[in-house]
């Protein structure tokens, strides 16, 4: 079985090989292929997605979070100027 990314690379290089003429066939029949196959996504609803994971049992959240991201920023520029 064939990838799909080889697949594509054959169609084009099929699509290449096409007279001029017939591109706007190939157009027509994509769009029509393509306005049937494409369904609009349903928005996912992620609320609730970290209850009881933990983080309720945090007092300060926003200061927790903070902190973290201060020893991040300091433990990147660290590394930074050791290169």
């Amino acid at each position: 079985m064939q990838s799909t990314a080889i697949k594509k690379m054959e169609l084009k290089q099929k699509i290449a090989q096409l007279p001029e003429k017939k591109l706007a066939e190939v157009e027509s029949f994509l769009k029509r292929l393509l306005s049937k196959e494409i369904e609009p996504k349903k928005p996912i609803n992620l609320k609730g997605i970290w209850e009881n994971k933990g983080f309720e049992n945090i007092s300060d959240l926003d200061s927790e979070l903070k902190s973290i991201r201060r020893e991040l920023e300091e433990s990147i520029l660290k590394k930074r100027t050791e290169v």
